[in-house]
């Protein structure tokens, strides 16, 4: 009879977003294999104590908090400590850039959030059965957002007349759209700019989220935004793979066009807002 793989799938820290890790222990079983879950803001001790205890042969984080590197020397550190040598696997909202950093810490495999299911089936398998990983496993098939370009950047000010009359001074040139968006609360100008971006002033009216931006901070950069197209997809797939996002489908937005916004702890501490245009790409009104 052959053993069950089994893994231990950990959510360390104080991020409360536990979606991915249950898509990711789903998608084990499934798999045939036995999962031990943790649940949220288990401890790194807790999580390498389970995972002697259980007896697991491959251990799977999810971090989406930022912290992954710290979490997972400290893990590293935890097992040693246990002469447990059991291979780390981790998923979440981690750079490129860190990927090779957590891979000389000791962890086996590291996936981000557009990583197929299957690699990540693929890789526990062969981690637990001591081959070599698969060369497919770590490379994502599609971008995690994929944007044909930045749309604009919003700045928040509290007089948008003002504001409007100090940018045109400032660029040599005129606002090319204003409007009223009653679905976000706004007053919100454009300035347009040749290779398609756009600055845009947004204003409150009624907008309790911009009041207190503005009364904690005062006028100033508040969001940047990227131009995508089937907005919906693009939000339902993030979600599927734990980003925290503020909109799950998208809405009403200036221009005509369909907005959501992604949790700043999604991007690095900036809010990043994703626009679906109404006009075909190409053109800019």
């Amino acid at each position: 009879m052959t053993t069950r793989i089994r893994v231990l799938v950990g959510k360390p820290g104080l991020d409360g977003h536990d979606r991915g890790a249950r898509v990711i222990a789903a998608a084990l079983r499934d798999a045939g294999m036995e999962v031990v879950y943790t649940g949220l803001r288990a401890s790194v001790p807790a999580i390498a104590a389970a995972a002697v205890q259980e007896g697991v042969d491959v251990i799977g984080l999810s971090i989406l908090s930022g912290a992954h590197e710290s979490v997972c020397r400290r893990l590293m550190e935890e097992l040693k400590q246990r002469q447990a040598r059991i291979p780390v696997v981790v998923g979440g909202i981690i750079p490129a850039a860190d990927h090779e950093p957590l891979r000389k810490l000791g962890v086996a495999a590291v996936f981000g959030p557009e990583s197929p299911l299957g690699a990540v089936v693929e890789a526990v398998k062969a981690l637990a059965a001591g081959q070599p990983m698969p060369d497919a496993s770590e490379k994502p098939t599609a971008a995690g957002i994929p944007a044909t370009r930045l749309d604009h950047t919003a700045i928040c000010v509290k007089d948008i007349k003002a504001s409007i009359a100090l940018i045109e001074e400032i660029l040599g040139t005129k606002v090319a759209h204003e409007e009223h968006v009653p679905a976000q609360r706004v007053d919100a100008a454009f300035f347009d700019f040749p290779n398609g971006a756009s600055l845009e002033l947004v204003c409150p009216r009624g907008n309790a989220g911009l009041e207190k931006f503005l009364e904690k901070r005062g006028d100033g950069l508040h969001h940047l935004a990227l131009r995508v197209k089937d907005i919906d997809e693009v939000l339902r797939r993030l979600d599927a793979r734990g980003v925290p996002l503020i909109d799950k489908v998208g809405r009403p937005g200036a221009r005509g066009h369909r907005v959501a916004f992604l949790h700043p702890k999604a991007f690095g501490g900036t809010l990043l807002e994703l626009v679906e245009a109404h006009e075909p790409e190409g053109t800019h009104t």
